[in-house]
């Protein structure tokens, strides 16, 4: 199988607080990515593919931890846009997004 670069094409922060719903990732302006990199700081959040993350509800992921939507055969656009981060505890938490085609 031949290699596939991955090409870095914007990157931000995102801070998840408790709005109800969710936060959806800001996407870089011009471009609709297929992969994302997102490096949780500082607080657990949770998140959901699709619906209304809570406290509770949605895959946890601790504060340290990663959200790994790299894979080169595998276009996760849909993912990137209609997934909803909430934090689960009382402290907001910090996303840093790396964002790639």
């Amino acid at each position: 199988m031949a290699e596939v670069a991955l090409n870095a094409r914007g990157s931000n922060q995102l801070t998840v607080d408790a709005t109800a719903g969710g936060v959806p990732l800001v996407i870089p302006t011009g471009f609709r990515p297929r992969h994302a990199l997102l490096a949780v700081t500082n607080a657990d959040i949770r998140w959901l593919a699709s619906g209304t993350p809570t406290a509770t509800v949605g895959t946890p992921v601790s504060a340290g931890g990663y959200i790994d939507w790299t894979d080169p055969n595998t276009d996760f656009t849909n993912l990137i846009v209609n997934a909803r981060f909430i934090r689960s505890g009382g402290v907001s938490a910090i996303i840093e997004a790396q964002f790639f085609d």
